[in-house]
Order: C-alpha cells, then sequence, then structure tokens
C-alpha cells in the first residue's frame, strides 16, 4: 500500500499570507499609520508641506488632535475588518499593497526630512 502524500497548504496560509505574519503586518501598518500622521503633522506645521488629501486636509483645518485622531481611526477601521476577514484570502492579500504603500509613504517622509535638513545645514556650512 502507498503511504499518502500529505497536502501542502494553499498559498494564503503559508509565509507572508499566514495568520502570524498578517497579524504583525496588520501591527506594523498601525504603526506606520501614526508615523505617516505625526510626520504629515511636523511637515504642515513647520510650514514645509500641505496635506494632499482633502478629507484630512479640512480635519487638520479643525486642529492637530482631530486630523490625527481620524487618520489613525480610519486606518484602524480598515484593518480591523481585514482582521474581522482574515480566513478569506483576499483579506490577507489585500495587506500586501497597503503595507508596500505605508511603507513608500513612510519612506518619503523619512527621505523629506533628510533632504529638508540638508537644504537647511548645507548653506551654514558654506556649501
Amino acid at each position: 500500500m502507498k503511504a499518502s502524500t500529505p497536502l501542502r497548504a494553499p498559498f494564503w496560509e503559508r509565509g507572508l499570507l499566514s495568520v502570524p505574519s498578517f497579524e504583525g503586518g496588520l501591527r506594523i501598518l498601525l504603526m506606520l499609520n501614526l508615523f505617516d500622521a505625526l510626520a504629515t503633522l511636523a511637515w504642515v506645521e513647520l510650514g514645509l508641506a500641505t496635506e494632499a488629501n482633502p478629507v484630512m486636509a479640512q480635519a487638520l483645518d479643525m486642529g492637530p488632535a482631530l486630523f490625527i485622531l481620524s487618520k489613525v481611526a480610519l486606518v484602524s477601521l480598515a484593518v480591523t475588518m481585514l482582521w474581522r476577514h482574515r480566513d478569506r484570502p483576499l483579506s490577507r492579500i489585500a495587506a500586501v499593497p497597503l503595507g508596500v504603500l505605508y511603507a513608500a509613504v513612510a519612506g518619503g517622509h523619512v527621505g523629506f526630512g533628510m533632504l529638508n535638513g540638508l537644504v537647511r545645514i548645507l548653506p551654514g556650512l558654506g556649501l
């Protein structure tokens, strides 16, 4: 009699799309969202940038606390919906481009900060 070969788990239950990775990714997404909100607030308050999203710009006009609360609440709601449907492959797959997008936004904030810092420092060095 032939030994049965174990079935391989579907792709959405392995690697990056496994529940532990998905959970960790959602946590990172929340942290990147908070970083985005704080960095955006800093750039706007320093007069270096404006909020590109018209809905968030209106929230920012009403005050920094409402801006942060709105931004964090909206993304938290989306993350909660993804988590509640974690048994569905589409929910896990959808989290990947969201993570990539927020990582790019965070990288943009870091790059913007570095560039702005250099622009302010270099003239003082005579460069």
